[in-house]
């Protein structure tokens, strides 16, 4: 059951009134400024509390120069997906696979197999997966951008740029190896296209080449780092940095509060300098104008 909060009292189902039957205060408006006053400061200590982690994100993904060529070079091996990734010669001629085949040969097959047939070693279905997963990992590595500059993230940045890079060099070399083991012409990609020859393209190469990249630049912008512009964030027009010193220091609630009104006076006083400052140099102009 409900109790009053100045006297105590014990408050039923009958007792319906705002007001307590016992000492008569009004149990909805009872301490309310205090109420008020201790919300708003919690809303401000949760705000200040997120605010840095909000901070971090916005400078490890777009909060400056550095950041933003790191998204740009995140996604530039997407473009060398479009480049012939490998050149299948054929009976019916030169064919070059590039990104477009692939997705053409996956929409068109059972993914189940493919997966299976990659886990047995058959090409070309294992150098095509560990493929995906290397793309795969260009879009964890975006997302991850916005952790990079938190506790374990230019860890966790290096191991997926090794991830993304280590698949696609894997890929790389089983492409240069399956054209010793072909014997005959097989069905592959196609069932209309018998295979004689299998090398890699330019695009393989290329796409290796921007993941390393990648990986260098986030080595360098671990030793570098990032610059991150920090949102000043206030508790009752206390820095927080000050208030949760305070609290940390075991200050009591009432001196906080007593450096809090000292606070607010003078972020007040401030604004009535500024403002008396700005209404004189208005002046000044009008009285140049006349």
């Amino acid at each position: 059951m409900a109790k009053c909060p100045n006297c105590g009292r014990t408050l039923h189902f009958t007792d319906w009134k705002q007001d307590c039957p016992s000492c008569g205060v009004n149990l909805i408006y009872f301490k309310s400024n205090e109420r008020l006053l201790a919300e708003s400061e919690q809303a401000e200590i949760e705000h200040a509390k997120h605010q840095p982690g909000i901070d971090r994100a916005k400078a490890a993904f777009f909060g400056s120069a550095p950041a933003i060529v790191r998204i740009v070079l995140s996604l530039l091996p997407v473009s060398a997906l479009f480049l012939p990734l490998c050149v299948f010669t054929a009976d019916s001629g030169v064919k070059n696979v590039n990104a477009i085949d692939i997705y053409k040969y996956i929409s068109f097959s059972d993914f189940g197999k493919i997966i299976g047939s990659a886990l047995k070693g058959s090409f070309p279905d294992l150098p095509l997966v560990l493929l995906l997963i290397s793309v795969v990992m260009i879009l964890v590595c975006l997302i991850c951008l916005f952790m990079s500059l938190g506790k374990h993230g230019k860890q966790r940045n290096l191991i997926l740029n090794l991830i993304m890079l280590l698949p696609a060099a894997a890929s790389l070399i089983l492409v240069f190896t399956a054209d010793k083991k072909i014997t005959e012409p097989y069905l592959v990609i196609t069932d209309t296209l018998k295979v004689s020859s299998i090398k890699p393209g330019a695009g393989a190469f290329l796409y290796i080449l921007l993941v390393a990249v990648i990986l260098v630049y986030n080595l360098y912008l671990a030793k570098k780092g990032l610059k991150i512009k920090h949102t000043p964030c206030y508790i009752g027009g206390l820095p927080s940095e000050d208030y949760f010193r305070y609290v940390e220091e075991g200050m009591s609630e009432l001196e906080i509060r007593k450096k809090m009104v000292d606070a607010l006076t003078a972020m007040q006083e401030e604004v009535r300098r500024k403002e008396e400052e700005a209404r004189i140099k208005e002046e000044e102009m009008r009285s140049k104008m006349k």
